[in-house]
């Protein structure tokens, strides 16, 4: 027998193996086996059978069969292919990510024999260290062995790894733009149908803590002892009891982020995704994809409705609406309130204090008692360190990106690829001790908010924050004066409200977010008035980079017009932007790779959507290309780059 596995390695093709005669008749797809790969052992995935027999001639041998059952079903089978073609992923890395380890499962069973029927299950872990892995498959297989779950002693099946065929009668998606309680009320009207006709519900949220834990307790109060969660945020425990419920029966609301979105579930009756436009669902590892698309994918996979709720929808969900491939639904958007500029005549900098006017602001709202948040899009003490004397920017020496400051470690942070280097009080070029920190953060403004009303409380709210630190500012009284200084952060605070919201430096995103600026601008504003809820909303802003906030304000037309300029670039979501790295050790080898890659281009006849045209940067001998396009010829080249080695793509990236 010869199997062909797909291998958790940034290789595009599959490897064959001969299965020995003791493993033969156990073997099926997307089982996980041992095999041998270059002077070392690793785990992949069968994905087909090819030929019965007893050895391939020159093949090298599977060591063994790692899990007891398949831990695709069929809806994961034709979601992952489909994720490995759409993201230009090797197969091996998309399963790698999405599937839970099959031994944290075996953790959580339970096994009893027909000869032992009299006597209660052992532990599954009992039974293979009693048996050996290899007889409890046989009785498995053999159908002489029962599998319990651990959590409530019922039995377990896994979903069968069978090719399902697709509805003909799928509905259609739709789009809720509403504030936060009316999508809960939309949401909830949903889930209660469904419940009721015992399906389940997937619900994807942007993170754990914050957003997710505020929908949890709604949730949990609306349907008590239907709402689970997977997520990597919460125990295993927790997690895999999840996993078995999911498997078992229908009746429950499933709650998760990212990885969520590749639980295998029986009896799926509706995908949720709130906030589809969030960063957040971008996963970054080795398989970079964006949960909310897969999730739609999902929902149409498997012939089930796939509602996105938001306050600001992305282009690609409002591209979609208005092709009427999306219905639209419109209750009760957050942004019918009125604004109030100050627009500041020079630069910040860190040791210019705050603005007069900014100060005078906080001081007369903190003289009503009033919350006020002050919004940032800078987390440390300063984004930008350079000499007086030499005018050298301090910046990483691995990626070249500018350091930041952070003060309470008194380091430099590099934001681009996380490098950290103690801060010494002189330029590393010339010596001098003449330098200058500017573009103030979080860090910064909760220094001096501090500073100048000391008997106020103040906090300061980013990405880093504890969760006890949160929970201790929610217990501070609605009608005492607070100050919260944060970043994209504070638009997660769901359940927190504020009299004021002060953006400063909002406007300072239409440079520092690439070609999706001006979105980035409109999500990051409508989050924080949707989340906080807001009595009033100012804007600090410098003359030179004013941004008009009218523009942003009004939902329909910020998406209409930003889609306008968008299909005239030809940008997302009207094309898709791929990015190839190419790193190697030395220059020769490195130009031979990107002139290759330029060659494989034009034997396709791909020349016209090339950005920059061809965009090389040589950084340590590090080449980038950045393609555009669209289509099965472009895709089919970009995943056979994988075979060249130090090659690396990345679908849909997020900043260019």
């Amino acid at each position: 027998m010869i199997v062909e596995v797909a291998l958790p390695i940034p290789v595009e093709r599959r490897f064959s193996y001969s299965v020995p005669p003791k493993w033969q008749p156990h073997m099926k797809r997307f089982l996980r086996v041992a095999v041998p790969f270059r002077m070392r052992s690793l785990t992949g995935w069968v994905t087909e059978i090819k030929a019965e027999g007893e050895h391939g001639i020159g093949l090298k041998d599977v060591l063994a069969v790692s899990d007891l059952f398949p831990l695709v079903d069929g809806t994961m089978e034709r979601l992952t292919y489909w994720a490995s073609q759409y993201y230009i992923t090797p197969l091996g890395l998309v399963l790698k990510h999405a599937l839970p380890s099959g031994h944290e499962i075996e953790k959580y069973l339970s096994a009893q024999m027909d000869s032992c029927s009299g006597e209660p299950p052992m532990a599954m872990k009992k039974a293979l260290a009693s048996l050996g892995r290899e007889k409890v498959i046989s009785l498995r297989n053999a159908g002489s062995l029962r599998m319990y779950n651990t959590f409530d002693g019922s039995p377990f099946e896994p979903l069968p790894p069978t090719r399902e065929s697709m509805r003909s009668d799928t509905p259609g998606n739709t789009l809720f733009l509403g504030g936060i309680e009316s999508r809960l009320e939309y949401y909830s009207s949903l889930i209660r149908d469904r419940l009721a006709k015992n399906e389940n519900i997937l619900m994807l949220l942007p993170d754990y803590h914050q957003t997710g834990n505020y929908f949890s307790r709604a949730f949990l109060e609306k349907f008590p002892g239907k709402v689970l969660w997977y997520s990597s945020a919460v125990k295993a425990k927790t997690r895999m009891e999840t996993y078995f419920k999911a498997q078992s029966g229908g009746g429950y609301l499933i709650l998760g982020t990212r990885n969520c979105v590749f639980l295998s579930i029986c009896d799926l009756g509706l995908v949720i995704v709130e906030h589809q436009e969030e960063d957040f669902y971008r996963n970054e590892e080795n398989f970079r994809f964006n949960a909310s698309t897969v999730a739609i994918e999902r929902a149409r996979l498997v012939g089930v409705s796939a509602v996105v709720g938001t306050a600001s929808p992305s282009t690609e969900i409002w591209r979609e609406a208005e092709e009427g491939r999306v219905s639209v639904v419109e209750k009760g958007l957050p942004t019918n309130r009125g604004f109030t500029e100050s627009i500041l005549e020079k630069n910040i900098a860190v040791y210019d204090g705050l603005p007069k006017e900014l100060t005078e602001t906080i001081a007369a709202r903190i003289r009503e008692s009033r919350r006020i948040a002050l919004y940032t899009p800078r987390k440390d003490y300063a984004s930008y360190i350079r000499c007086l004397e030499c005018k050298t920017l301090f910046s990483c020496p691995v990626c070249h990106a500018a350091f930041s400051y952070r003060k309470s470690t008194n380091s430099l942070v590099c934001a681009a690829c996380g490098r950290k280097s103690p801060y010494e009080e002189k330029c590393g070029q010339c010596g001098s001790e003449l330098i200058r920190f500017s573009s103030i953060g979080a860090e910064y403004l909760e220094e001096h908010v501090r500073r100048l009303f000391p008997h106020v409380p103040v906090a300061r709210i980013t990405g880093e924050t504890p969760k006890k630190e949160l929970d201790l500012l929610k217990k501070i009284p609605a009608d005492s004066p607070l100050v919260i200084a944060g970043t994209q952060a504070l638009a997660n605070m769901y359940g927190f409200t504020v009299n004021t919201l002060i953006l400063l430096g909002w406007e300072e995103l239409s440079r520092i977010s690439g070609y999706r600026a001006h979105e980035k601008m409109f999500h990051i504003l409508i989050h924080l008035i949707d989340a906080l809820n807001p009595e009033e909303v100012r804007f600090f802003m410098e003359r030179k980079r004013r941004a008009d906030p009218s523009l942003f304000l009004d939902v329909r037309e910020f998406c209409r017009e930003e889609l306008a300029r968008r299909k005239a670039a030809d940008f997302p979501p009207y094309a898709r932007f791929f990015l190839v790295d190419v790193k190697k050790k030395n220059e020769k080898t490195g130009l031979k790779t990107v002139n290759g890659i330029k060659n494989m281009l034009a034997e396709i006849g791909y020349t016209g959507g090339i950005i920059g045209p061809l965009f090389q940067k040589r950084e340590r001998l590090h080449w980038r290309m950045i393609l555009s396009g669209n289509g099965d010829p472009l895709y089919r080249l970009l995943m056979g780059l994988y075979n060249i080695p130090d090659v690396r793509i990345e679908a849909d990236p997020l900043y260019l």
